[in-house]
């Protein structure tokens, strides 16, 4: 009888947990929200960084293959990025490499260059979009 109830119980978690999804652990919020705060800082920048960037359009199911493409992407502006700037650009690839080692890598996603190429605001803004929607 107290196995039955048991099993009962965990039935309904599991049920609960896949009808409203799992909630996200702390830190994986923690470095969302830290993602997003330092992005803020590079959006005063985004008229003077005149680079076209692979900018990934995939979503939850190949989320470790777009931030792998985001991070890699950081890279490159290391060298446009203005020093005071540089501070907040290696925080975001610092926080961007820590979410990918939170996250099981995704089958059957394309790589980067795959990707259409955009101005760094178009960049920015699909990068503040798809952390943003991490978070729900």
């Amino acid at each position: 009888m107290c196995k039955v109830l048991i099993f009962s119980c965990i039935s309904a978690v599991m049920l609960m947990t896949a009808a409203y999804g799992a909630p996200l652990p702390t830190e994986k919020v923690h470095l969302l929200r830290a993602l997003i705060k330092d992005l803020k800082f590079l959006e005063k920048s985004k008229d003077k960084i005149h680079l076209d960037l692979y900018t990934p359009n995939e979503r939850q199911e190949c989320s470790w293959r777009t931030l792998q493409c985001y991070l890699t992407e950081m890279g490159t502006l290391e060298n446009e990025i203005e020093d005071e700037d540089i501070d907040n650009l290696q925080n975001i690839k610092k926080n961007l490499q820590s979410l990918m080692d939170l996250i099981p890598p995704g089958t059957g996603c394309k790589i980067c260059e795959a990707n259409d190429k955009k101005e760094f605001p178009a960049f920015h803004q699909e990068l503040s979009n798809f952390l943003i929607s991490m978070l729900k």
